[in-house]
């Protein structure tokens, strides 16, 4: 019974090709847009996962800085307002976490002059912009997913306490200065200009290692490779020692990572009560401690929240698509009245009736949801690649939720219709003109 009801349901589509496409057309456009939405939204959520786990989803970030409300005069020394981290607390703070802390990393920033060049170069071809940034080892291990080793090593205990003229350069300046070639460039010197107060002088470095540099996407518009600023990194006592700027002298913030299986975000509650309760009564500062694994979470509900929304106004066509199934399958009822008054004449009950009208509409329904899924589909590919220039994600829930939804969209909608036809008397409906 059910395959003949397929069988005439082709059939009287077929007879009225046009009217069914018209039909269809609202649920191909709502699926459709729905799909697309949910591809975008999904390839977005990835993206997003992605830059942010190259943070690192075990980091966690810690700030010192002054309350609000704290007084400044005309005869504040605001030097002495930098907060910092005492040297002693991050001893004990070390000790008190030794089984959770993997590694830490600080971090202070000079002001640079210009390009890198080879030790006593005079070719004015030969150069690499770059901005210098003073770290401990520790950093490289935070920052892995940034700042990835490709050859040569981190600096030793000895080099970041000592002071030390040794840094660690990005492939891309090597590319510029040494043609490429890594093992050229460990063990070579380059003169980094570096401003002091007024001035920029050259200091001359050994290059220790080198990272990935992996940023190129922000630099689309710079006409050579030379021009673009990769940061080299030098012992973080070494930046300390020739800044002017008294910030640099102290530490007011750091990132660390746990090791794998703390909990990070019960552990950055932990850590900022910790070390609050090491600051002296009268302070004027406050700690502050965010992790990477609370923002990415947050982000992604967010996300998800954007994509919800949109999705619930693309639904909207859906509604207009089943009011439209409705409405032609009211018409068509109309059309074939005679027709259910014979079947009706001839003994064919309520349910069967019911049953064929309402194969019809989910037919319908399904054609237009499977259009509308493959449409969705491509026009979601073809935003994440020339608009966005992500990597698509096809949500295959929404692929299947959409699917049942053609065919909830046709057995709602076509239920009225396939009922008024069930119903009907069958004397009236074989008098009907």
């Amino acid at each position: 019974m059910l395959i003949e009801d397929v069988r005439l349901a082709f059939m009287n589509m077929a007879a009225n090709k046009l009217r069914t496409f018209l039909t269809m057309l609202g649920i191909i456009i709502g699926i459709a847009a729905v799909i697309a939405i949910m591809t975008v939204g999904s390839a977005q959520t990835a993206e997003n996962e992605r830059q942010n786990s190259m943070y690192g989803v075990n980091t966690v970030s810690v700030n010192m800085w002054l309350k609000d409300g704290v007084e400044i005069t005309e005869d504040t020394n605001t030097a002495d307002l930098i907060p910092e981290f005492k040297e002693s607390m991050l001893d004990k703070m070390v000790q008190n976490y030794a089984d959770e802390i993997e590694a830490i990393a600080v971090q202070t920033y000079l002001p640079t002059g210009g390009p890198a060049r080879p030790e006593n170069s005079t070719n004015d071809r030969i150069y690499a912009n770059c901005d210098v940034t003073g770290v401990n080892p520790g950093y490289f291990t935070v920052n892995k997913g940034m700042v990835p080793m490709k050859a040569g090593r981190v600096f030793s205990r000895k080099e970041t306490v000592e002071d030390s003229y040794v840094c660690i350069v990005s492939d891309l300046l090597v590319k510029n200065l040494f043609d490429g070639d890594a093992d050229k460039a460990l063990g070579s010197r380059i003169d980094i200009p570096i401003a002091s107060d007024e001035d920029s002088l050259d200091y001359t470095y050994t290059i220790i290692g080198v990272y990935g540099f992996s940023d190129m996407a922000g630099y689309a518009g710079v006409s050579s490779e030379k021009d673009i600023s990769t940061t080299v990194y030098i012992p973080f006592k070494n930046a300390q020692a020739l800044s002017t700027d008294p910030s640099a002298k102290k530490i007011s913030n750091f990132d660390l990572t746990v090791i794998p299986g703390v909990d990070v975000i019960q552990f950055s509650d932990d850590l900022n009560s910790y070390l609050t309760s090491l600051l002296p009564a009268d302070t004027n500062d406050q700690i502050y401690v965010y992790n990477n694994q609370e923002w990415i979470e947050q982000s992604n509900e967010n996300m998800r929240k954007q994509t919800l929304t949109i999705t619930m106004i693309g639904a909207i066509a859906l509604v207009v698509g089943g009011i439209g199934v409705m409405n032609i399958m009211t018409v068509t009822i109309t059309e074939r009245t005679r027709e259910i008054g014979t079947r009706k004449a001839l003994g064919a009950k309520r349910r069967e009736i019911r049953l064929q009208f309402i194969t019809e509409a989910v037919i319908m329904s399904l054609l237009g949801g499977v259009i509308g899924i493959a449409a969705g589909i491509g026009a979601g590919i073809i935003v994440c690649h020339f608009v966005q220039h992500i990597p698509p994600v096809v949500s295959i829930p929404s692929v299947a939720a959409s699917f049942l939804v053609s065919v909830g969209i046709g057995i709602f909608f076509g239920f009225y219709p396939a009922d008024k036809a069930a119903k009907m008397d069958p004397i009236e409906a074989l008098r009907y003109e």
